[in-house]
Parts: structure tokens; sequence; C-alpha cells
């Protein structure tokens, strides 16, 4: 992990003006799952011994700041003391909750993720949760991995729902699956019946929402021989078979920066950085999240290395200066709605 940057002047009290055009770099939480495996050490991380860790949750609301601004506490906290940095823009994606706007994971699939699905904003209220649309950039991918997103042309949701409750993994012969590959990006709107396949690392930028339904897990059972819980009812009642995801085509603007997806909750960007060049990023009304996934670099007084994150807070100018050459993921919610 990063060490803490000299220079840093300490967070004075709970407002917002303290954390005005601070930096804060973030520790993920490592969650241990049955399909993950050892791969994102290679970014870095320092994964618990002996066991098969399948998510960073880089901006969880339980995500401990590690150096800069705020330091000692967590993201979750931050907000919940200063709503107020969310900004309009965020505010309205997170329906007016004090919650971190933006999930950033990484992940590890060494093995076939669950088949499932997320309800949207609406279908979410009245668990007094938000919706879960997401997007997978790849990082990595095994030859022939693939995702599967979304069914295949002809099948309907009675076929698919069919094979689903089998629970051995048969209904992936009825889904979309497109082969894995890194530096792509696609979203996968709420609603869309989806699964990340083996072989696959994605950084996963997502609603804050834990709201998945599992339709099928390829059979898998736990320690005592019983198979992981599945939510069949809960789940098709959101499913939409008409959502088919494909790749997204990024936006260049020729200065390094390629735009890969917009929606009203999140945009993403991919940056690349020659060593010793700098870069402006832009002023919002609410905070950024810069994942570096090549290269060292800084923003402000704080220093980031391969693999690490740092939430940019909005009320001042935050330059990123690259050590070396850089590749970097910038992720905010748009001003304007998409």
């Amino acid at each position: 992990m990063p060490e803490r940057a000299k220079g840093v002047v300490p967070m004075a009290g709970d407002g917002a003006e303290a954390m005005a055009g601070g930096v804060s770099v973030t520790r993920p939480r490592l969650d241990e799952k049955p399909w993950g495996g050892r791969k994102l050490e290679r970014f870095g991380l320092d994964l618990p011994p002996g066991v098969p860790v399948g998510e960073a949750l880089v901006t969880a609301g339980d995500a401990e700041i590690v150096s800069g601004a705020a330091a000692g506490r967590t993201l979750g906290e931050v907000i919940a003391a200063n709503p107020g940095l969310l900004g309009p823009a965020a505010s309205r994606a997170v329906r007016g909750r004090a919650t971190f706007p933006l999930l950033v994971k990484l992940i590890d699939a060494s093995e076939n993720l669950s088949i499932q699905v997320h309800p949207n904003d609406e279908q979410a209220a009245p668990l007094d949760k938000l919706g879960k649309s997401e997007a997978w950039y790849v990082l990595a991918a095994d030859p022939g991995a693939g995702l599967y997103v979304g069914l295949r042309e002809g099948v309907s949701l009675d076929a698919f729902q069919e094979a689903a409750s089998r629970l051995d993994g048969s209904s992936a012969e009825l889904m979309r699956r497109v082969p894995a590959e890194p530096g792509r990006t696609i979203l996968l709107p709420a609603n869309t019946i989806h699964a990340l396949g083996a072989g696959v690392m994605v950084y996963e930028i997502q609603q804050p929402s834990d709201v998945t339904y599992r339709l099928d897990d390829w059979g898998r059972v736990d320690a005592s021989g019983k198979p992981r819980e599945v939510h069949l009812e809960r789940g098709f009642a959101v499913a939409d078979p008409e959502i088919q995801p494909d790749w997204l085509e990024p936006n260049g603007t020729g200065d390094g920066r390629e735009l890969l997806v917009t929606t009203r909750w999140f945009a993403l960007e991919r940056i690349e950085m020659d060593a010793g060049s700098e870069l402006v990023l832009p002023e919002l009304a609410g905070p950024q999240v810069v994942t570096l996934l090549e290269g060292s670099a800084e923003i402000g007084n704080e220093r980031l290395t391969g693999g690490h994150s740092a939430v940019a807070w909005p009320g001042g100018k935050h330059v990123m200066t690259a050590g070396d050459r850089v590749v970097a993921l910038r992720a905010w919610v748009p001003e304007e709605t998409v």
C-alpha cells in the first residue's frame, strides 16, 4: 500500500470545507469467494494466505482511507458526515442517500460466477435499496475465457427458467457467450441475465447496491454439501430476456483519454500517460475515483502505484503526474443526465 506522502495536511474536523480539493487513498476490502483465486496479487494487493479472494472492493462504504484526506476513516463515514461532498448529480444517482456513489471492484474469477440478475432502482425501492447497473472493463483473460451476457436469440424466459431450476449450470447453454477481450468494456444494465466466466479478471464499476438475485450456480455446493441459495422467483420477476449487451466502442479524445461508458449513475474513462507528463482532472461537483492499472503517479501529494486507487474530492484542482508510463481508469457520476 502506498506510503503516506509528506506534507499532507490532516483533516480538521468533519466539515466538507476540510475535505475540499483533498485526495484520499483507499485500502480495498478483500472478499473471499468460492470462485476466487490469487491473481489480484499482481496488482500489489496483500491477499491473506491460502484464501481464494474473488473481489477487492475499492470504494465500498467500509473501504478504509489509509493516506491523505480523512486518513483512518472509511468512505462511508466521510459521506455520512459530509453528504454535501456528493454534489447534485451523485446525490440524484443515490436517490438522496448519504452513500458513496461509485462502487468500484477488481474481480478475479478463477471459476464461473453464478448466473444472476439485478433489479433496477424502482424494483429495488421496496427493499429500501438502490438498483444495480454495472459495467466491466476486462483486465485479463485466459485463452478461451468468456462472458455470459443475456439470452441467445430465440430463447424464451420460460425455457431459461426451466433450465435454471435444475441448478446444475445447464442454463448457461441458453446464454450468449462472448469471448473475453482484455481492454474492452461492456455495460450490463439492471435486469440483464449475466455471469462472469472462469479465467477472467475485470474492473467493475456499478451502482452502490448489493442486491443480487442468483439464478443458477453451476451445481456448486458448500462444505456441507448444500447448494448456495438461489432466488428464482425474485430473479425472474425482474429479468429482461430482451437485453443482449455487447462490447462498447471507446470514444477517444486524442490526448491519451478514452471515454469507455457513460450512464446516469457512472461514467468511466481510460487514461494513458507518458512518464513525467501531467493531466489536470476535470473539476466536478462530486467525487471521482482514479485506479492505476500500470505505472505510478501522484495526485496532489498522494502517490499511487499499480492496483491502488484514490478518491479526488470536489472543491479544488487535481493534477495527476505520471512517475513512469501510466494506464489508469477514472470513474465519476456525470453531471448531465444521460
